[in-house]
Parts: C-alpha cells; sequence; structure tokens
C-alpha cells in the first residue's frame, strides 16, 4: 500500500528513527533491562484500556527494540482505525525511580483533529463500476475512514469486477492523503484498479476422473459456454456435482486464460458409488416370555453404472418370520440428451400370511433446475390374497393411478447436509377394480386418491452442530379402504422406538426431529425425538382407530474404513430400557 506522506508522519518517522537507534545503543549490553512499568500519556478520545492491550511491551518483560517498534506501528495504526491521520506517537524510556536495575516505558500520543472522509475516487480502470454501485460502498464522504470497511469494499468491487467478466481484477489502496474541504480539514483515499482481461469461457478441462465419463460430468455440470465469465454460475458447478453423490470431492472450478481464450478447470475425486447398507435389528421378547426377533434389511445401489450416472437400486427387507418386501429401481438420466429422467421400479411386499401386494410403476422426471424437479407417475398394484388361507380378509384388486411429482432439494450433501431443504410432494388418482371376491369381504372398487409429503430441513447452529427437522405425511382416499391400502409406517426410517411397520392407517403423519454433533464429514453422533399419528378406519366390525405415538434416543454415524456404520438405541412411548429398540447399519462404499 503507497500512503502519500505529510508533515506530521514526517516528523514521526524521523522521531522513530532517533528512538530506536537510541534503544539499539541502550541494548547492546548482553542483559537488557527489565520492564518495571509501560504507560500511555497524551490521550484525550482513545481509551488507554484498548491501546494497552494490543502492545508487546509488557512490565515484567525484557526490554526490546523490536518489540518497540511493533508497538509504534501498532499505536498509529488504532489511531487511523478510529480516524486520527494526523496523530504522532514518540517513545521514550528511562531509568525507574523505585527500581533503577529496570526502566519506564512511556508512550506518548498527539491525537490531533480526527478527520473523516471527505472524497473516494476509483482509478486506474476503463469499465469502471456505476455510480450505484459506489453510492452502496461503505466508505463514504463523512464517514469515518475504517480499515475494515475499505477491505469490505474492496471486495465487493472485486465481487463486481468479476460479474463483467473480470475474474484476474486487482484493487490496491493508491493513496490516502489529507485533503482541505468547504468544511475543513479531511481525507481523500483512492483505490487503484487493475482490472484483468476480460475473460470468456470458451473451453473446459477435466481432472481426476478415472471411472466416470467427462460427457457426463460436462452434462451434470451444466457449463455454459462462449459467454463471459460468471462467478456465480461457477459455484454452482460445485454444488451440482457434490450433490450427485458420485465423488468424494469435488473442488471449486478454476478459470484459466489460454491460447483458445478463457477456460475452466474442473478437478474431481472418483468415490465409491456402489453402496451396500445392511442392518441388523433385535426387538427384544414380549412381557409373556415371547422370543427376541431379529430383523433386517439389505439395500444395494449403484449410481453410476459403467461411468454414465445411471442408477441401479435394489431392495430387500424383512420384518419378520412372515413378512418380507423386495424392490428393484432403474433411473435413465438425460433422456436423448434432454433434462428428462427416465425411472421404472417394481416392489412387492408379502404381508404375513395375508396377501401379497405388487406395485410396477413407471416416472419420467423434468429437470426445470439443478434442485428443482417436477414429473409424471403411473402406478399398477395388485392385491393377491394368500392361497393358503380358508378365509381371505381382502379381495383380489388392480388399482391404476397417475399423477404429479415435485421435488425441490438444496441440501449441500446428500449423506450428512448441514443446511438445505429437502422437499418432495406427490398426488395420485386412479381407479381400483375388483378381480375376485370372497365370502365374507365386502369390498368394491371406484376412485382412489393418494397424497404424499416430505420435507426435511436442516441448519447449522454453531459451528459443528447441526439441526435436522422433518415432516411427512400420507392419505388415500377411497370408497372404500381395505387392510391392503393402508400405509404402513414405524421403526428405522419413519418412527423409531417401534418395530418395523408396527403401524398403518389410511392416514398417517410423522415427523422426525435431531440435534447433531458433527465428527468428520460424514460422521455425528445424534440425539432424536420423533413423533407419529396414524388413524385406521373402522367397519361394521371394527371401531376406526386413531393415536398419536412418540419415540426418543440417542445414536450415531461413523465413517470408517469398512463403510458407514450406524447405530441407534430407540424406546418407545412408555418402554423401559429393557424394550429399547437397538438398530446397527452399515453403509459400505465397496
Amino acid at each position: 500500500m503507497f500512503v502519500a506522506l505529510h508533515r506530521p508522519l514526517l516528523y514521526f518517522l524521523l522521531l522513530l528513527v532517533s528512538h530506536l537507534f537510541l534503544a539499539a545503543s541502550a541494548f547492546s549490553s548482553k542483559e537488557r533491562p527489565i520492564i518495571h512499568s509501560v504507560t500511555i500519556k497524551g490521550i484525550h478520545t482513545l481509551k488507554e484500556s484498548v491501546l494497552v492491550t494490543s502492545l508487546r511491551t509488557r512490565p515484567k518483560a525484557r526490554l526490546s527494540a523490536d518489540d518497540l517498534s511493533f508497538d509504534l506501528k501498532t499505536l498509529n495504526a488504532v489511531c487511523h482505525e478510529y480516524g486520527f491521520y494526523v496523530a504522532t506517537v514518540r517513545v521514550d524510556t528511562s531509568r525507574s525511580l523505585q527500581d533503577t536495575s529496570a526502566v519506564e516505558v512511556v508512550y506518548t500520543i498527539v491525537e490531533g483533529a480526527p478527520l473523516n472522509l471527505a472524497e473516494l475516487v476509483v482509478s486506474g480502470c476503463t469499465d469502471c463500476p456505476e455510480e450505484s454501485v459506489l453510492r452502496g460502498l461503505g466508505s463514504q464522504a463523512g464517514s469515518r475512514l475504517d480499515p475494515a470497511v475499505v477491505r469490505r469494499d474492496i471486495d465487493v468491487l472485486l465481487r463486481w469486477y468479476e460479474r463483467k467478466g473480470y475474474p484476474f481484477t486487482r484493487i490496491a489502496v493508491g493513496g490516502i492523503d489529507v485533503t482541505t474541504t468547504s468544511t475543513g480539514p479531511g481525507l481523500a483515499l483512492e483505490l487503484f484498479v487493475d482490472e484483468g482481461e476480460l475473460v470468456s469461457i470458451e473451453e473446459v478441462r477435466l481432472q481426476g476422473n478415472t471411472e466416470t465419463q467427462d460427457g457426463v460430468i460436462l452434462r451434470e455440470a451444466r457449463v455454459d459456454m462462449h459467454i463471459l465469465y460468471d462467478p456465480d454460475q461457477v459455484e454452482k458447478i460445485q454444488r451440482r456435482l457434490s450433490r450427485l453423490n458420485m465423488f468424494s470431492n469435488v473442488r471449486q472450478p478454476e478459470v484459466y486464460v489460454g491460447p483458445r481464450g478463457g477456460g475452466l478447470l474442473i478437478e474431481v475425486e472418483e468415490g465409491n458409488t456402489n453402496t451396500f447398507d445392511g442392518v441388523l435389528g433385535y426387538v427384544p421378547g414380549g412381557a409373556g416370555g415371547a422370543d427376541g426377533m431379529v430383523t433386517g434389511l439389505v439395500d444395494i445401489s449403484m449410481r453410476n453404472l459403467f461411468g454414465t450416472a445411471r442408477k441401479l437400486n435394489v431392495r430387500w427387507q424383512r420384518d419378520d418370520r412372515r413378512t418380507q418386501e423386495i424392490g428393484v429401481r432403474y433411473v435413465e438420466p438425460w433422456f436423448f440428451g434432454l433434462p428428462l429422467n427416465l425411472g421404472a421400479g417394481l416392489f412387492q411386499r408379502q404381508q404375513d400370511t395375508v396377501y401379497v401386494r405388487r406395485i410396477v410403476d413407471a416416472k419420467i422426471d423434468v429437470m426445470l433446475s439443478d434442485v428443482f424437479v417436477i414429473g409424471g407417475v403411473v402406478n399398477q398394484e395388485h392385491i393377491i390374497p394368500s392361497s393358503t388361507l380358508l378365509a381371505p380378509m381382502v379381495a383380489t384388486s388392480r388399482t391404476l393411478t397417475m399423477g404429479i411429482e415435485i421435488r425441490y432439494d438444496s441440501r449441500d450433501d446428500a449423506i450428512s447436509p448441514t443446511s438445505g431443504v429437502r422437499y418432495r410432494s406427490e398426488y395420485l388418482i386412479g381407479s381400483k377394480d375388483i378381480l375376485a371376491t370372497t365370502p365374507g369381504v365386502s369390498a368394491q372398487g371406484g376412485t382412489v386418491q393418494k397424497v404424499a409429503l416430505d420435507l426435511d430441513s436442516y441448519h447449522r447452529v454453531f459451528g459443528s452442530q447441526v439441526a435436522a427437522l422433518g415432516v411427512h405425511g400420507r392419505q388415500i382416499t377411497a370408497d372404500q379402504v381395505e387392510v391392503s391400502d393402508r400405509y404402513q409406517f414405524g421403526g428405522t426410517n419413519t418412527l423409531r422406538g417401534y418395530v418395523e411397520n408396527q403401524f398403518s392407517g389410511s392416514k398417517i403423519a410423522w415427523s422426525n426431529a435431531e440435534y447433531r454433533l458433527l465428527l468428520a464429514r460424514h460422521s455425528y453422533l445424534y440425539g432424536f425425538f420423533d413423533m407419529g399419528y396414524y388413524v385406521s378406519p373402522g367397519s361394521s366390525a371394527v371401531l376406526s382407530v386413531q393415536k398419536f405415538k412418540y419415540g426418543y434416543g440417542v445414536g450415531f454415524r461413523l465413517d470408517t474404513d469398512l463403510g458407514n456404520i450406524g447405530v441407534n438405541l430407540a424406546l418407545g412411548e412408555g418402554d423401559g430400557l429393557n424394550q429399547a429398540k437397538v438398530h446397527f447399519g452399515l453403509i459400505n462404499q465397496f
């Protein structure tokens, strides 16, 4: 930084050189004297307590010429910070009258009149900021010249130039002069701008991708070519690639200028995109002496098949000895190079010995932006009563529905988010056909409507502490809701503290509140409190039921060489410790 010299400052430098010369000769002996006291004199507006805390020279320490020099510069900087730009500072040392082997250090400050900023000049630029930008700066005529405010103003101007396509702009303080205005003396501040080169993006270089195809990264990054450099768009590239959950690390893209013009360097580190999620759960036996029960889940996800970002998921879950489910889902991204994702899935659940539910669905998603998706859904659900029952409890039926799904996802990380929102809502309408009736089952077809809502929000509270809150709901409306039509919930992923899918209803809702203490990027401790509500419609023989439930507990997630291991201990309403549900989870990237 170059600062124009004026007469008081020249006097200050001469005094500084003379005192340092005297101090150096006095300290030439091997044993430097002890400091008895440090005093600041001459101040009227400045506070001595603020000035003393900034000094290196302290009582009972050895006298040092370097410390005296540092303190003179520091006191001068503090004076400038409070607007005293014509202040002078000197230091004197003398033998203490109380202890002749020690010295007294006295700093004398002549404050002078505080000067406000009279003029701000931005020079050296050909594409200067608009008047509205300059009016928005903190350094304005009549205000105190604060170095911290000047630094923020420089950052504002640098950001303005970046948005105009100048990523290499440099701004420095060209000078601070004392000037005379109609209202008296003031300060003139000059900011010198070196704009650098105007850059347009003509090429993109990729580095670090050994499995993922270049075209996939460029497609997902959504880099606009042949346009001026825009820092906001560049920042979005890192977020878009990180949220794919395909890379272990995505660095902020770097801009450069090559023979073809401007370019971006995108550097990634390949992650393990195949996920094995294994969960074991143990439910203690009941009060009647019944044996405990082990439950399990296996979820295999491949998020980057052959480096193309195609996705395949296979899921198997067993709730008890007679209830299990299996599901398969495939997603084809960017169909025909358009922002369209096509997906299809098959799901089947064996519910005790009562019935089998089989669902086939197809989806098409339109990616309106990198966080907002709207999609169309078609579902066909088939209910098949168990052939082993003499008197089936449900009718053989087929339900065809179609509708719309809306998703919004602004989370900063898919596994352990610290900020952002994930929202999903779905509305389906269709018809239910009864294919076969059985004695004792009064079932009828008709119009069916289904509504689903999911909302998860993440907020960083203090440093490494994150609050996570989720609200979820489901509802089915039909002329008659059979047992097979009801939503099931309870357990690890919904209402913790209960057996998997312990509750069912035509209307269900639950909330999950967690307070997390982050240990690493994908490792954290947490406490949680869940609440749930469900309504089971009645019939001529059975009364309707509606209940509130809650669960609470603690758990942790640890990112290890074996995978991401999770354990939680959950208690339901009225449970004692001997009835706690313990769940173990392993997410292994292989």
